[in-house]
C-alpha cells in the first residue's frame, strides 16, 4: 500500500500536523513474537548490489581494498547506503527470519559533518537526503507492513547534533568546553553549514530546526562530559549529576528539565509516527536522561501511540548501566517497555557459546531467585543482544565473530543467535551477524593513524560494496542467502516462528536449564567446552535445546527432560540439526528422532554433536 506524504518538513513544530498519514498498523500482540534487525541507513544497502560481485570467503583476498589508509579514512565518512536499499532487501530479511527492521537513527544530520550513524541530528523534522526523502522512509515502512513487519526507529531526544559554538575563553568560537555545573556557558553563535559561527541560522542547513529549537534556555550549555558515572556520593536517578547535565562529546545537551523542551521533543516524535507509521523506538543515550523526564517523555508518545490505535507501540532503551535499569523500566507502561539487554548479558552470551566462561554465567541471568531474573523470564521487558553499534560492554569493540579462524566459527556464530532465539525475550541480530563479519577495532593501523579514535568504525562496515567494506574489502556485497550462518539462522528462526505449541512455547515459555551427565558421571550442569542444554516449557509442551560449546572436539552426553511429559520409551523430534546439508537446513526432515531412556532415575535422551553443533528437539 503506496501513502503518499507530504514532501517538505514545516520550519516550525507549532506546524507539525500530528493526523495519522493513511493506514494506522496495529502493533503486535506481543514483541516476544518478534525478531529483529538492526541496520545503520549508511552502512547496509544502497540498492545497487546487483552491479558488484559478492564476496566469496573462500577467497577473502579478492577484493581486499587496494589501500588501507583509503579504507580506513572512509569509515568516518557517508558511505551511501540509503532507505531504498533497505526496501530492496525485505525477501533476504524476510527469509532470514527477520520480523521487525529496527534502523539507527534516519533523521537529518549537518551538512558539514560526518556523523553517518546518525546521532547529530540536525532537523528533528527531516530525513538524511543522504538517505533518501520522507517518503522513502514511509515507503520502506508500508513495505515492511505488507508482509507482516514491523519497523522501530531509532531516536534522540538527550541531544542535538553540534549545531552552536559555545562562547570560549577570549570570546572565540568553541566547539567544546569542560564540564561545569554552572552558570551555563554562553553561546558564540549557531554552526552554519560552512562550520562558521553566524548570529542566525540564514538557511536551512544552519543551525538547528525546527525554529523552536533555536532557544539557547533549552539546552544545558555545560561542556562535555568528563564524568560518565555516578560519584559514591551521589544519587543515580539524579537529574542533575554530570553525566545528565554535561554534552555527550560535542553533541549539545537539552535541558530536559525544563518541561517546554521535553514536550516539544515528546511532539517530534510524535509526529515521525503520524508521517511514518512506525511500530515503536529505540530510544538512546537513556542513561543521560532522568528518570523523571523518561517517563514524562515516554507517557506523551504511549499516549499519543494509543489515542491513533497503536496499542502495542514499542519503547525499549538504551542503557548501558545495569543497576540504572530498574529506574526506568516500568511494567505499569508509564515508563520504557524493555531496556536493551547490553551490560552483562552479551558477553556471558559469547563466552558460553564460545566454550570460555561457565553456562550458569549465561543462565543465571534468568534467575527467579533474583528481580532481575524474573523479570527476564517474562521475556517482555527486555530485547536481546549480542552485537550491536556501540559494543559497550565489551572489553574491546569487536563482534562476536572477530578475531577466529576457526572452521566452526560460521555454526558458532548462528548459534549465538540461536541461543537468544530459544530463550525468554524480545532477540535482535545486529546487520552482518548472519555473515559472521568479524569487523574489531583491530583493524586499526596505529602507523597510519596514532590516535586511538573513532574506533567505532569498525564494527560498522559496509554489507553493499562501498569504500569500507566488511573484512577489509571494497567493491564487493555480503548478501549471501547461502553462507552457512545465515541459512542456520534461518533455520532456528522459523522453529521459532511456529505457529503451534512448539512455536509458543519457545516465544512464551518458561526457561529451565538442564543438567548432563557423560562417562557415567552424576548428573550436574556442564562447565565450559561441553555441552549445555536448556528447556523451554509451556503448560505440555518441551522444547529442548543441547550446544556443543566446544569449538574443535566433539561432545556427547545424557540430558535431563521433564519426566511428567515424556513416557520412557516414547521419542522427540529432531526439529533442527546443525549439522544438516544446506538443503536440509532449508526443508527440514520430519522422521529424525531420539528415543527418550530412564537413565539414573531421570528421564533423558543422548545427544552427541559434533564441534559447534546445536540441536533443538520436541
Amino acid at each position: 500500500m503506496l501513502t503518499v506524504i507530504e514532501p517538505q518538513a514545516p520550519r516550525r513544530l507549532a506546524d507539525a500536523d500530528l493526523n495519522p498519514r493513511g493506514r494506522v498498523f496495529p502493533s503486535p500482540l506481543s514483541w516476544r513474537d518478534q525478531f529483529l534487525y538492526q541496520l545503520l541507513p549508511d552502512r547496509f544497502s544502497d540498492g545497487r548490489e546487483g552491479e558488484r560481485p559478492m564476496f566469496d570467503r573462500h577467497r577473502p583476498e579478492q577484493f581486499r581494498a587496494e589501500s588501507k589508509a583509503a579504507w580506513m579514512a572512509a569509515g568516518n565518512r557517508f558511505n551511501g547506503g540509503t532507505l531504498k536499499g533497505i526496501l530492496s532487501k525485505l525477501d533476504y530479511l524476510q527469509t532470514l527470519g527477520v520480523t521487525t527492521l529496527w534502523l539507527n537513527p534516519p533523521w537529518k544530520q549537518r551538512i558539514d559533518t560526518e556523523t553517518y550513524h546518525g546521532y547529530g541530528i540536525q532537523n528533528f523534522l527531516e530525513v538524511d537526503p543522504r538517505f533518501g526523502t520522507r517518503q522513502d522512509l514511509r515507503d520502506l515502512v508500508d513495505a515492511a507492513h505488507d508482509r507482516g513487519m514491523y519497523v522501530v526507529l531509532d531516536i534522540i531526544y538527550n541531544h542535538s547534533g553540534s549545531n552552536w559554538y559555545y562562547r570560549g575563553p577570549e570570546g572565540s568560537p568553541a566547539e567544546t568546553m569542560p564540564y561545569r555545573f554552572s552558570p551555563p556557558y554562553e553561546i558564540h553563535g549557531w554552526r552554519s553549514h560552512e562550520s562558521r559561527s553566524i548570529p542566525q541560522p540564514l538557511t536551512l542547513e544552519d543551525g538547528v530546526f525546527p525554529e523552536e529549537f533555536q532557544n539557547p534556555d533549552w539546552y544545558n550549555r555545560a561542556g562535555m562530559i568528563s564524568q560518565w558515572e555516578v560519584s559514591p556520593w551521589e544519587d543515580p536517578l539524579n537529574p542533575y549529576v554530570e553525566f545528565r547535565q554535561g554534552d555527550f562529546f560535542e553533541l549539545r545537551d537539552f535541558n530536559l528539565e525544563n518541561k517546554e523542551t521535553l514536550s516539544a521533543l515528546a511532539k517530534v516524535y510524535q509526529y515521525w509516527i503520524a508521517l511514518t507509521d512506525c511500530d515503536g523506538f529505540r530510544v538512546d543515550a537513556v542513561k543521560h536522561v532522568s528518570p523523571a523526564s523518561s517517563r514524562r517523555f515516554c507517557s506523551e508518545i504511549h499516549g499519543y501511540a494509543q489515542a491513533i490505535g497503536k496499542e502495542n507501540f514499542l519503547l525499549a532503551g538504551e542503557l548501558t548501566d545495569e543497576n540504572l535499569v530498574q529506574g526506568y523500566r516500568d511494567i505499569f507502561g508509564r515508563n520504557l517497555d524493555s531496556v536493551l539487554d547490553i551490560a552483562a548479558a552479551p558477553n556471558n552470551l559469547m563466552a558460553l557459546v564460545k566454550g570460555l566462561g561457565h553456562p550458569g554465567a549465561y543462565f543465571g541471568l534468568y534467575d527467579e531467585a533474583q528481580l532481575s531474573g524474573s523479570i527476564r523470564q517474562l521475556g517482555t521487558y527486555h530485547v536481546s543482544v549480542l552485537d550491536d553499534h556501540d559494543m559497550c560492554s565489551r572489553p574491546a569493540k569487536q563482534r562476536f565473530a572477530a578475531g577466529s579462524d576457526l572452521p566452526t566459527r560460521y555454526h558458532q556464530a548462528a548459534h549465538a543467535v540461536g541461543v537468544m532465539l530459544t530463550m525468554p525475550g524480545v532477540p535482535s541480530i545486529y546487520y552482518g551477524t548472519e555473515q559472521a563479519l568479524d569487523g574489531s577495532e583491530s583493524y586499526h593501523d596505529y602507523g597510519i593513524e596514532p590516535q586511538h579514535a573513532y574506533i567505532d568504525r569498525y564494527i560498522r562496515e559496509c554489507m553493499f560494496g562501498g569504500k569500507f567494506g566488511a573484512f577489509g574489502t571494497e567493491g564487493c556485497h555480503f548478501f549471501n542467502p547461502q553462507h552457512p550462518t545465515y541459512l542456520r539462522i534461518a533455520a532456528i528462526a522459523r522453529v521459532r516462528q511456529r505457529p503451534d505449541r512448539i512455536g509458543r512455547a519457545l516465544r512464551r515459555g518458561q526457561h529451565y536449564p538442564r543438567e548432563t551427565s557423560f562417562m557415567d558421571r552424576p548428573f550436574s550442569y556442564p562447565g565450559a567446552g561441553e555441552l549445555a542444554a536448556w528447556s523451554q516449557i509451556q503448560f505440555n509442551a518441551e522444547v529442548l535445546m543441547v550446544l556443543n560449546t566446544h569449538s574443535t572436539e566433539g561432545r556427547g552426553a545424557y540430558v535431563t527432560i521433564d519426566r511428567s511429559l515424556h513416557p520412557n520409551g516414547s521419542t522427540m523430534t529432531v526439529l533442527y540439526n546443525s549439522d544438516w546439508s544446506d538443503e536440509q537446513l532449508q526443508n527440514p526432515p520430519t522422521d529424525e528422532t531420539v528415543t527418550v531412556e530412564h537413565y539414573q532415575d531421570r528421564r533423558v535422551v543422548h545427544v552427541s554433536l559434533p564441534p559447534a553443533g546445536m540441536m533443538i528437539l520436541a
